[in-house]
């Protein structure tokens, strides 16, 4: 774990592979590195250099409020700049994918193409309801805020799968720092101003848009409405998973996004 430090913040990050093309991993918002590291080892074993980091007001990185998708892209585009990468392709989900969005408007020059796990350019009043719900959870209690957050993020079946695994997932959440759950809150604030739709059509660099079948937060109707603005975008459904299909099933993310580029 390596960490930089941009405009007074510190963020850590890591590097994996050492092929020639680079891609950066965006998280979803209460992710962090090791959550992706699934997709890690299947995209570095496919020759792929891969750089992950949290976010600023994410676990593992600083976080000093006044969150933007905006300025999460002007710290992966430092972060670049740190590392001597001139271009990459990106690979977001959720939160991530709509940081992508804002990376790949702001920084056109720089983004080789987007992948964009389960993620939107606008709310609709039960999409805000449900993350106003996650900040007021967050900010209340850990243990609310965890059992909230899970039925929106997981399938049913992956639930009734693994109920001892988040029954046991609890204990670690309640023990995170009283920061962690103010920055979250403050992420989702961040998230709940999102205006990308009006920008979609300034997106372009090849885009794949993946939605998962069983989403019920950030639906196939929001990747639609992706696939229709950017131009050129391809859609595709990933089968059986809910929002979290990062966690769920990564394979099929990393399966996806490796024969979108070809490789």
């Amino acid at each position: 774990m390596d960490r930089f430090e941009v405009e007074g913040c510190g963020l850590a990050y890591e590097v994996i592979g050492s092929g020639p093309r680079t891609v950066a991993l965006l998280n979803g918002i209460a992710m962090s590195i090791s959550h992706w590291k699934p997709v890690t080892e299947r995209l570095a074993a496919a020759g792929w250099r891969v750089l992950v980091h949290d976010m600023r007001g994410q676990l593992l990185s600083d976080k000093p409020g006044g969150y933007s998708l905006e300025g999460h892209a002007r710290d992966l585009a430092a972060l670049m700049d740190r590392l001597g990468i001139p271009r990459l392709h990106v690979l977001g989900t959720s939160y991530g994918a709509e940081v992508g969005l804002a990376f790949a408007r702001d920084f056109p020059g720089r983004t080789e193409s987007l992948v964009l796990v389960d993620g939107v350019s606008e709310t609709d009043a039960l999409l805000s309801a449900a993350v106003d719900s996650w900040m007021r959870a967050a900010r209340a209690d850990p243990g609310l805020f965890y059992r909230t957050i899970i039925p929106w993020n997981y399938s049913a079946d992956y639930i009734a799968a693994n109920r001892e695994a988040l029954d046991k997932r609890e204990a670690a959440i309640r023990s995170l720092p009283p920061d962690y759950f103010e920055a979250f809150a403050g992420l989702c604030e961040a998230f709940l101003r999102i205006d990308l739709t009006k920008d979609l059509g300034r997106i372009r660099c090849p885009t794949l848009v993946l939605v998962a079948e069983k989403d019920i937060l950030k639906h196939r109707g929001f990747a639609e409405i992706l696939a229709r603005g950017i131009p050129g975008a391809r859609l595709a459904v990933l089968p059986g998973a809910g929002h979290a299909v990062v966690v769920e099933n990564p394979g099929a993310v990393a399966d996806a996004a490796l024969g979108f580029w070809g490789a």
